[in-house]
């Protein structure tokens, strides 16, 4: 088991609270977690379920004592799930071209 002074490493100690996969309920295995971004105190981690294969993202949010998380469940796999993280936000022009776009097509 991590050290709880791992700070580097504390962000699998968050599985023990996100527990289980919201589609099976099977326990999530710390082996089947990884950490695709890192910022500060903030760790993005994907998770694919060992029984069902549904993939899950969670930000955990490591505070002094105490931590946080969100997450959702995604059909991005771990690859998918990095490179869609490291492209460049939409702009305001592109979603407002997109609207019309659709608007004007269907």
């Amino acid at each position: 088991m991590l050290a709880k002074n791992n700070r580097g490493q504390s962000w699998l100690e968050a599985l023990k609270f996100i527990g289980h996969c919201p589609i099976c309920n099977q326990h999530y295995e710390e082996k089947r977690a990884k950490l695709f971004a890192k910022h500060d105190a903030a760790n993005l981690i994907h998770i694919t379920c060992s029984k069902c294969d549904s993939n899950f993202i969670a930000m955990i949010v490591v505070m002094g004592q105490g931590l946080s998380s969100i997450g959702m469940v995604t059909d991005l796999n771990f690859d998918d799930a990095k490179q869609l993280y490291k492209t460049a936000p939409l702009t305001i022009d592109e979603i407002i071209g997109g609207h019309q776009f659709f608007q004007k097509n269907y």
